[in-house]
Formats: structure tokens, sequence, C-alpha cells
């Protein structure tokens, strides 16, 4: 069956080219070597020389005679034949930017698959080399290996609850695994918007890009305004781009305060003390150490929501309750509920946590 014989970077371009004109047949791509792929032509398209193929050549191969199941299938011929075990067996994926770690094994073979993986999934513009968090904001350390179009930059969308999301796994983190959580956010804080029977405002010092958020701002009457921010200057920029587009449609959220700066010194802003009818934290290496400098945003007028993140040592689990409760006990206020659930393990000692608190003033 004919082939046209395209350079691997080529190959998208050409596919597009040959499907828009009726000639690109179903049977699938054919790696060809390392550096090159064959697109499947049907009967109806020009012979080779033809001045449409712009010089490129055609070969007489076997077509594909089932679309691959795997990545690795779409590996050049030679790549193939390396043990299954060399190649990673997990990536991740935000919005069309997909993450992999690339051990140093793989590394010569890095482009090769990131091709292969493009050519796999379709909804995938980026592949990128990550090797892994580090710095004050936890950013993922990546290399673009291949792109679908050229565009290497990392900002993307996801889609949560059936809201679109700005994220950049590049410059902010963000986790998708805390979804659930952020349904429940929604659950107990429209329980205690019943319990005080007015709209609520929202702190949420720790707010990353604010996947929080769009969930209570669509809920009628649920939110009267917002109090949120970011240490990270990267995670603030998309936080106020996502709260544009989440509020395109509503108006009237009063106060309406997006920040860049350290949350413990928020306090330390007269205009910020007292605002809040709802905290969420979610530090999790530090939320409980950083409470009691957040308590001061709450509106201690009645009764106050609490909510937030931690990892704890599972042996103080049990303890960790009464750590909450003595926190609120020395800001004046009481516990009349609280609860320390574990969410998932962190590791063989410790687990993640959610720690929730309804505090009475008296």
């Amino acid at each position: 069956m004919r082939h046209l014989s395209v350079p691997s970077h080529e190959t998208e371009r050409w596919l597009a080219f040959c499907r828009s004109n009726g000639w690109l047949a179903s049977t699938g791509v054919v790696p060809l070597g390392s550096d090159h792929r064959g697109v499947p032509l049907t009967p109806a398209a020009p012979a080779e020389g033809d001045e449409v193929w712009g010089g490129m050549h055609m070969i007489d191969v076997e077509p594909r005679s089932k679309a691959p199941v795997h990545w690795r299938e779409r590996l050049p011929v030679d790549l193939q034949r390396l043990p299954e075990s060399l190649w990673p067996s997990a990536y991740e994926i935000q919005g069309d930017v997909l993450m992999v770690k690339v051990e140093p094994e793989v590394e010569p073979y890095a482009k090769a698959m990131a091709e292969a993986m493009l050519e796999q999934l379709p909804n995938v513009r980026l592949v990128c080399s990550d090797a892994g968090v580090e710095g004050e904001f936890r950013v993922r350390q990546l290399r673009p290996l291949a792109s679908r179009d050229g565009s290497v930059s990392t900002r993307t969308q996801i889609r949560e609850h059936g809201v679109s999301i700005w994220v950049d796994p590049g410059t902010v983190y963000f986790s998708g695994r805390l979804s659930t959580q952020r349904y429940e956010t929604l659950k107990a804080m429209q329980r205690f918007r019943a319990l005080l029977n007015r709209p609520l405002v929202v702190a949420d010092p720790y707010a990353g890009v604010g996947p929080s958020l769009p969930l209570l701002l669509a809920e009628p009457d649920l939110l009267q305004g917002y109090l949120v921010g970011d240490l990270n200057p990267d995670a603030v920029e998309l936080l106020a781009l996502n709260i544009a587009d989440w509020t395109a449609h509503t108006t009237g959220f009063e106060p309406e305060v997006v920040l860049c700066e350290d949350a413990l010194k928020w306090s330390q802003r007269a205009e910020l003390l007292g605002l809040a009818d709802v905290l969420l934290v979610n530090l999790p290496h530090d939320s409980l150490d950083h409470l009691p400098s957040l308590l001061p945003l709450l509106r201690k007028q009645n009764r106050s929501l609490v909510r937030g993140w931690a990892i704890v040592e599972r042996a103080r689990l049990p303890s960790t309750e009464k750590r909450l409760q003595s926190i609120v006990q020395e800001a004046n206020g009481r516990c009349e509920e609280a609860l320390v659930e574990e969410v998932k393990g962190f590791s063989s000692t410790r687990c993640f946590v959610v720690f929730q608190a309804t505090i009475a003033w008296d």
C-alpha cells in the first residue's frame, strides 16, 4: 500500500493536507525508521512526482491492520524492540499538556517517545519531561520534548465540575486530586449559609489559581464577596484571569479582593480584619501552624467556618482535633463542631487530612 514518507516533525501537517483533499487512508501512520513516518494514501491520491507532494517520496509498505492501542506501538520499529520495562508506565495530563518522568536510560529516546505520545493522544498539544517540583512554590521542572503546533507554553485550561480553569504546571502548583474536596467545600458552605441565613464572604489566602472558587461563585446567593490570593505572582495572574471568566455574567460581589502577598501578613492590614465568614486553608505542610495568624480575618460577631487541609503524622491523628480546638480557644472562640478526617495516605507514616470547625464567638 502506498504511503507518503514524511519527516516525523511534519507528520501532522501532511495528515491534515491529505485529509482535507480526501487522500488519507484510514489505516494509520506507519513508523519509517527513527525520523520518518509513512502517511497512508487512498488510490485517489496523485502519484509520486506530482507537484502537490513537494518532492516527498512514496513507499510501498504493509498498512497497519488496526489503530495502535498504546503509544509504544507508534515508536520507530527499532525502538519497539527495546524492553517494554524501559518506558515510563504512567504520565499526567493537565489540559493539553502531558508531563512524563524521563529516567536517564530513556533520555536518548525521549523525543521519539514524545512524538509517539502526540500521535496516540490527539488532544495533547505539548509533551514535557517532568523532573519533579522544587522551590518555595512547588513548581514542576518541565522541559518541552515535542509540540503538536510548535508552541511550548505550558499555560493551558482544564475542566473541573463543568468549569474551565486556567492553569500552568510550569509556573504554578495545581492538583486535580482535590476535586472531590472542592465539591465538599461547596456542600459545607451551603449548610453554613443556611445556618447564618445570609450570603457569605470567603477568605482563601492560599488560593493558587483559584480552583475552590468556581463552584462557590456559581451557586446562587452563596457568596457576598471574597478575599483571595497567593504568594506566587504567576498564580495570582491566573487567579485574576479565572475570576474574570467565572464572574463575567455576575456582578455585585463585595468585597472583591485579590492579593499577591504572604498570607501571614494579611492580618497586619486593618482593612482585612473581620471581613470573612469562611476561611479556607490549603497549605498542607503548614496549614495548622499558620491558622492562628489567619483567624483574625474572620468576622467574630456570630459564627465562622474554617475548613482546611493538612499533612500530619498518622500517630498524631487522634490529637489533631484537640490541637484544632486549642487554636480556636486561644483566639477566644469555641468549636461547636470540629472534625479531622483522613483523605488519603501521604507516606508510610503521614496522611493527608481535611479539618473543619464551626466556631462560635462568645
